[in-house]
């Protein structure tokens, strides 16, 4: 089997798109250089314009109903899931460049170089100072926290902000993290993504974008996507095989995020969101596509087979390629 996948752009922002984050009930939140943030459904409808920062917003997280939103404004909101503004959490002297929530706790970095963690109703529990440089990322994984950090360096932390272990393999920034089970990846300005063990232990580097690699996210069926500057989505399998490469945005892929449903949402500077839906090839899936999709691949067959008079199934590459030509098309 071959993984495919078809994608779609869904507007709304003004600017470049910072964050994505789905909630359990498949509503997906954006973070946007416009200062807002956008509820869509997850077919990529818009639904509300969130109005409160008063700088770009970074990252967005959601817990359940509850949103939260860090901005550089230096300020973390918490909003209802219809939209409604709950609190703004005041604390950091920096920007907000990410949150990620645990249950009934929240975390959040700074380029003050500092992980604040907060309860879930915004007060604050303790202040995490042993990072050297911005905080660009952090997430959970049950009670352990992992974060990242322009100072090279991985760290990990109890629920308490208690440090584990410090992780240095990464020669440059690192711009993400996530976890999957007790496997974490990081992406880091140095073109490379890294897997390590739960305890802190590399496991292997994963080469192949030509850019930093901006985001990395897993997905429930154990495939880790990365976005880059080199304006392109990589799939990998937990072995860290390059599995696809997602194309179609015209500048650097800031973010992104999978759906419940296993749908992968990415954001560029190019001010474009776009979704794109993965599934496995078979002879009989080919009916799932638009007529227009159909209608080219008949019309390439009668090309191909045109001097040789015999009906030949098409190559799996040459698919692909269609797949890839006809992504946008809806």
């Amino acid at each position: 089997m071959t993984v495919m996948y078809r994608s779609h752009v869904f507007s709304g922002h003004t600017g470049k798109v910072w964050c994505f984050a789905w909630s359990h009930q498949n509503l997906l939140a954006s973070a946007n250089h416009d200062k807002t943030i956008r509820l869509w459904t997850a077919d990529g409808k818009p639904i509300r314009t969130l109005v409160g920062h008063t700088k770009w917003v970074m990252c967005v997280a959601w817990s359940g109903d509850r949103l939260a939103s860090g901005s550089y404004d230096n300020t973390i909101r918490l909003w209802t899931s219809d939209g409604d503004p709950i609190r703004t959490l005041v604390g950091h002297t920096g920007y907000v460049r990410c949150v990620a929530w645990s249950g009934d706790r929240l975390a959040s970095g700074s380029t003050d170089c500092t992980i604040r963690l907060w309860t879930s109703d915004g007060d604050p529990i303790r202040t995490l100072v042993e990072h050297t440089g911005y905080v660009l990322c952090v997430a959970w994984s049950g009670d352990r926290l992992a974060s990242g950090s322009t100072d090279c360096t991985i760290r990990l932390w109890t629920s308490d902000g208690e440090p584990i272990r410090t992780l240095v393999g990464h020669s440059n920034a690192v711009r993400s993290v996530a976890w999957f089970g007790d496997r974490l990846a990081s992406g880091s300005n140095d073109q490379t993504i890294r897997l390590w063990t739960a305890d802190g232990k590399p496991i292997r580097t994963l080469l192949g974008h030509t850019g930093r690699v901006l985001c990395v996210a897993w997905s429930t069926t154990q495939i880790l996507a990365s976005g880059s500057d080199d304006h392109t989505i990589r799939l990998w399998n937990t072995d860290g095989k390059s599995i696809r490469t997602l194309v179609g945005h015209a500048g650097s892929v800031t973010c992104i995020a999978w759906s419940p449903a296993q749908q992968l949402a990415s954001g560029s500077v190019d001010s474009t969101s776009r979704l794109h839906t993965l599934g496995r090839w078979t002879p009989r899936t080919h009916h799932q596509f638009p007529p227009m999709f159909r209608n080219l691949v008949f019309q390439l067959m009668l090309v191909r087979n045109r001097q040789e008079g015999t009906a030949v199934r098409l190559p799996i590459e040459m698919w692909l390629e269609i797949i890839e030509i006809l992504s946008d098309v809806k």
